[in-house]
């Protein structure tokens, strides 16, 4: 189990440095506007969206690893008061809800990129790049995040049955 735990983990923090070289390209696609625009004055076509898809690819790629390193946002009022393995009772009993919710998010973007890809659909804008590989990286992302939820809802369960980190 501790291995599968490890593999799941570590296809988080791989997906979690891509993610992180992405906003780079970002931050270096909102420069080059810029500079394109206001010193040179010639806007483009192509950085705005570039600039969409890279930040939605930082999100959909960083999710899972911002689970891992216990990174997203909740709400802190009552559960930073319980104990370790109190957490980790409430925790595995919300994965209940986790899962649900992912589930019919993977159903959603896979159906959602299974059309685009049926299309190849473009963004039918000026520039007019692809968008399916966008949409498809989406539903990647989602899989990537469920594994790593089911990846802390089994450490969660054993440390609130056992007492002992898994």
């Amino acid at each position: 189990m501790k291995k599968i735990l490890s593999i799941i983990d570590a296809i988080s923090i791989w997906s979690g440095k891509v993610a992180g070289w992405l906003v780079l390209l970002v931050v270096g696609f909102i420069i080059y506007e810029i500079l394109m625009r206001y010193v040179f004055h010639l806007p483009t076509l192509w950085v705005s969206e570039s600039m969409v898809f890279g930040s939605g690819l930082t999100y959909v790629l960083g999710a899972a690893w911002a689970l891992k390193n216990n990174r997203h946002v909740k709400i802190d009022l009552i559960y930073g008061r319980l104990t370790p393995r109190q957490r980790a009772v409430i925790d595995s009993f919300t994965f209940v809800f986790f899962l649900f919710y992912m589930s019919v998010f993977l159903w959603a973007t896979a159906e959602y990129a299974r059309r685009s890809v049926s299309v190849l659909e473009t963004s039918g804008s000026a520039w007019d790049p692809p968008v399916y590989p966008i949409k498809l990286a989406l539903t990647a992302g989602v899989v990537l995040l469920l594994l790593q939820g089911i990846a802390k809802f089994v450490r969660d369960l054993h440390f609130a049955v056992k007492g002992s980190r898994l």
